[in-house]
């Protein structure tokens, strides 16, 4: 059976997950403008601007750093809102009884 978390768990769980938020919100935003930084120096290295963004000769390179940290974005992203933590509650709970019951 799991135990009742006081008022100050409960508070100290809400900081955690509002922290594990603000983390992924930081993740992004760094995310948009070193990615935008990328693809502007790929254009203006390219010739990218002056041909209307035609990518001619010039492979667009930022497609890599852009595609593989947006795949750990969203593992990220999982991480907070999707799978956030409540397993591991679970668990010590799961530990506990156990221990509960060996110490019987």
């Amino acid at each position: 059976m799991p135990n009742e978390m006081s008022d100050e768990e409960i508070r100290r769980e809400a900081i955690r997950r509002v922290m594990r938020k603000r983390g992924f919100f930081i993740h992004l935003m760094v995310y948009c403008v070193v990615n935008v930084f990328l693809w502007f120096i790929w254009a203006l290295t390219s010739g990218g601007i002056s041909a209307g963004f035609g990518w001619g000769m010039h492979f667009p390179w930022p497609v890599f750093p852009t595609v593989g940290w947006g795949i750990g974005l969203v593992f990220h992203g999982l991480g907070v809102f999707a799978f956030h933590g409540g397993w591991e509650q679970k668990e010590i709970d799961r530990e506990i009884e156990q221990i509960k019951k060996s110490k019987g």
